[in-house]
């Protein structure tokens, strides 16, 4: 699929989600805060967007493997949300094919400490090699790179 095809698609997917979606009102930095404010920004600008950039082909069998990665997230966390998973794939796709940002916003701090920073010229997570290994990871398709400290 074409990549200018794809975000015409997820912005048809996103006009379902507009009365559902509200500005998060919570500005602490606890990581759901964070990554609320994050998916809120990018449903934003997937409502506005306008495609640039090069119309690469995009492997479908890679949109249905994060598709089935981020079911398989939410089977085992939140199997009964299926507005939210909708969401999530409509957010995650745009991020990893559209927008190429990483799933997790610059700045975000993960339990164990890691946590995702823009580096001279691309965007690094220091906890990507251990998140992989965790069977069907959405790391996978995140723009971060691995990096072996915490620091």
């Amino acid at each position: 699929m074409k990549a200018s095809k794809l975000l015409l698609k997820l912005q048809e997917e996103a006009e379902l989600y507009k009365e559902l979606v509200k500005a998060p009102d919570n500005n602490d930095n606890s990581i759901n805060s964070v990554m609320s404010r994050y998916n809120y920004e990018n449903f934003q600008e997937i409502l506005q967007a306008a495609f640039r950039g090069e119309d690469e082909d995009i492997p479908e069998k890679r949109i249905e493997d994060l598709g089935m990665r981020i079911d398989h997230y939410f089977s085992i966390h939140a199997p009964d949300d299926e507005d939210f998973r909708g969401f999530v794939k409509l957010i995650s796709t745009y991020l990893v094919f559209i927008a190429k940002k990483p799933l997790h916003p610059q700045g975000t701090v993960f339990e164990d400490g890691s946590r995702v920073y823009r580096g001279d010229d691309s965007y690094i997570c220091t906890g990507k090699t251990k998140f992989l290994e965790y069977e069907l990871s959405l790391c996978r398709y995140c723009v971060c790179k691995g990096h072996a400290s915490n620091g």
